[in-house]
């Protein structure tokens, strides 16, 4: 239980204390109620484990000593370590009325909802180091394996991509077989593959095997983020998009750590490609907590006609995609070719950028899925989309102290897009088809990134870094534009905007994020039962 605590209060005080708690984090029953004591239980909350005991002593005219014990085990593998104080450190007073942490989805999780998220985070961290390995060493081993000019490197970059059909594929089998199975199958062949590219002897086996695994990633988090979109509370759909991107970063974040490997000899970086190894234990620790949608379960219950997917809603998503991913994807693809060959850095200093001017983004992604879910889609969508474009152009234009200013700015305004740009996605596709469009989704959006390297790579060859992307951020600027015509989804169940809507429904705003309380819970519940820029990372 750890250490109680032990305060004196007035009779007001301990009345509220004495009541069940209803907040955002825990809904209590009473399954104690003697003279001077009360336990409480969990009725729905994030937690495997939940008893709240209250005792209480006279100790004069309206004034009581106070007593109180709480015992919990967060339903959260792997990264329940990291909230624990923050969950005690909550449920020492309660939460007030309206109000949810800002470590916390703003809608309160049942057990299974939050080992969801859980695990779907975990399959980021997983995504994120695989898709990164390339971005990160490829100019190293273009220097190793072939004469290292951007227009090589964007070349390789590219063909990268042509394996969409793959992510197509794995996101069809998800529709058919279940999220669960095209999640975990998915990974491990990304995993295999990745390892397998440190024996790479030329650049074009690498680019065959970064090809495959690079797409198998993708898919993977798309099957495990289509899984949570399908489990979580309407109103937290993009906020848990949003810890997705972090965990997509603490991957990342993983290969830019190890890049100084790169920097041992011609040969270092395949070193680097060895910490995918990494990925091992933790699928075997998400495949055990992972359950199946139960939305995906109970597909065949909708009628053939709320199957469709609508092409108005599809080809808007992927005008957008295409725009941003064909700015997005050659910014930070040749993002450490142009620091190691135009400002002269070396792995290790490269990854101390990385790291430095990134962290804004955690700020930046937390923020704008709290206003994506709270506010709206498109305040969070077009200042991010607008910083971008300015700040992502900017980065190559400028040198030393503004550089580094420019990239975190870029970094902390930027990712206020990132989780309404996740979410749009899965919100606008019937459950039946939604791994597969999804997946047509990523195809288009890797199109667009496929077509933005090979015409950065021109144009860094023939105009310098600086002025290539001034004329590549028209897109993400067009993007934002196009973002005043999102639609809004927030708090809106996937049904009501799919498989029971009329054509144009789900696309007006929904309920007042500000006046909505917490998910309803049935009586009964059991809480601990079971029962890429929006598409291509880049």
């Amino acid at each position: 239980m750890g250490r109680p605590l032990l305060i004196e209060i007035d009779g007001e005080e301990l009345s509220r204390r004495l009541e069940p708690r209803d907040d955002a984090l825990v809904l209590e029953r009473t399954d104690l109620d003697e003279p001077g004591e009360r336990r409480f239980g969990c009725v729905q909350g994030p937690f495997t484990i939940y008893e709240r005991v209250a005792r209480w002593q006279d100790a004069g005219p309206d004034r009581y000593r106070y007593e109180q014990y709480v015992r919990f085990r967060p339903a959260i593998p792997v990264f329940g370590p990291m909230f624990f104080g923050l969950m005690r450190r909550t449920l020492r007073d309660g939460l007030p009325d309206g109000r949810s942490p800002i470590w916390a989805l703003p809608d309160r999780l049942s057990a299974q909802q939050s080992t969801v998220v859980a695990v779907m985070c975990l399959f980021h961290v997983i995504g994120g180091m695989l898709y990164a390995f390339l971005t990160n060493v490829l100019t190293f081993a273009a220097a190793d394996l072939g004469n290292g000019s951007a227009g090589e490197q964007s070349v390789v970059l590219a063909v990268a991509r042509v394996g969409a059909v793959l992510t197509i594929a794995t996101m069809a089998f998800a529709d058919r077989v279940g999220r669960r199975r095209a999640t975990i199958w998915a990974a491990s062949a990304a995993v295999v593959l990745t390892v397998a590219s440190a024996a790479a002897p030329n650049l074009a086996v690498l680019a065959v095997l970064q090809t495959l695994s690079r797409n198998l990633a993708i898919a993977a988090m798309l099957a495990a983020d289509t899984l949570s979109i399908e489990e979580i509370p309407p109103g937290s759909r993009a906020a848990a998009q949003g810890l997705g991107a972090l965990s997509y970063g603490l991957g990342a974040g993983a290969v830019v750590v190890a890049l100084p490997l790169a920097d041992l000899g011609e040969n270092g970086w395949r070193l680097v490609f060895l910490v995918a190894l990494l990925g091992v234990p933790a699928i075997f620790v998400a495949a055990r907590h992972l359950p199946e949608s139960r939305r995906f379960i109970e597909r065949d219950r909708f009628a053939p006609s709320a199957r469709k997917v609508s092409p108005g809603r599809f080809v808007y998503l992927a005008i957008l995609l295409v725009l941003l991913n064909f700015f997005v994807a050659p910014s930070s693809q040749l993002q450490n070719d142009y620091l190691r060959t135009d400002r002269g850095f070396a792995g290790g200093r490269i990854s101390l950028f990385i790291l430095v001017t990134a962290l804004p983004g955690l700020f930046g992604i937390l923020i704008g899925g709290r206003l994506a879910d709270r506010r709206s889609r498109r305040l969070a969508l077009i200042p991010g989309l607008i910083s971008i474009a300015v700040f992502g152009a900017g980065f190559f234009v400028v040198g030393g102290a503004p550089m580094w200013l420019i990239a975190t700015l870029g970094a902390g305004l930027g990712t206020l897009a990132v989780p309404a740009l996740g979410v749009l996605a899965p919100e606008m596709f019937p459950t039946a088809r939604r791994g597969t469009a999804r997946g047509g989704l990523s195809a288009i959006a890797t199109a667009g990134s496929a077509a933005g390297l090979l015409a950065a790579g021109v144009l860094v060859d023939n105009l310098g870094y600086g002025t290539a992307f001034v004329w590549l951020a028209i897109a993400p600027l067009t993007a934002a534009v196009m973002a005043f015509w999102a639609p809004e989804t927030s708090g809106v169940e996937l049904e009501a905007l799919n498989e029971t809507s009329h054509p144009g429904d789900g696309l007006r705003p929904g309920p007042d994020p500000a006046n909505r309380g917490a998910r309803p819970v049935p009586p009964g519940h059991n809480p601990s039962g079971r029962g890429d820029l929006g598409g291509s990372p880049t």
